[in-house]
């Protein structure tokens, strides 16, 4: 079913429908917000925010502005940033497998050097980049949003979102490089 059917008849009053949202999206912003948090407990209690923060503000949504996916990041990608601001913390990326999940993968050596690599790249970006250059970069490489996506999402210009990707790539392999 369409977001946008999904919607309509939310807000007219089946709301057990919203359920079929939080399916569709809940694995693609929990993989967001980790990425930005590296904390499981955080990423879980911000996902329980941010699904409820949308479904009470699901009325404000205009298909005819944005897309629901790219409307959804913007909501997701202000509150985890007002989180990351007020809590003032650091975190240190640490891979939580699910060993479960991945035994009957055929190469499991091979998954885990991904997640290894994953992991050394998450920590780079939250060493060297601002916050907001990191939500940019996680926006585009873990969430394969566009940059007219991302820039629609957080109110910046198309050219910002490209040269602060530039920018992040060129941080992000000079600190490897060095290391």
């Amino acid at each position: 079913m369409d977001d946008k059917v999904i919607i309509k008849r939310v807000l007219n009053g089946e709301k057990d429908l919203f359920e079929l949202i939080i399916r569709k999206y809940h694995r693609e912003i929990f993989t967001y917000v980790y990425n930005m948090t590296g904390q499981y407990q955080d990423t879980e209690d911000l996902l329980q925010d941010i699904f409820f923060n949308v479904y009470l503000k699901l009325d404000r949504y205009n298909h005819q502005k944005s897309s629901f996916r790219t409307w959804l990041y913007k909501l997701a990608s202000n509150h985890t940033i007002n989180f990351l601001k007020s809590a003032q913390k650091k975190y240190v990326t640490t891979s939580e497998v699910n060993l479960d999940l991945i035994c009957d993968e055929p190469n499991i050596e091979e998954i885990l050097v991904k997640e290894d690599q994953l992991n050394q790249i998450i920590e780079v970006m939250k060493k060297t980049l601002s916050k907001k250059h990191q939500c940019i970069f996680s926006l585009h490489y873990f969430s394969n949003l566009s940059v007219k996506e991302i820039s629609e999402a957080l109110g910046i210009p198309d050219k910002t979102i490209y040269k602060a990707l530039n920018t992040s790539i060129k941080k992000i392999k000079k600190e490897v490089t060095t290391r």
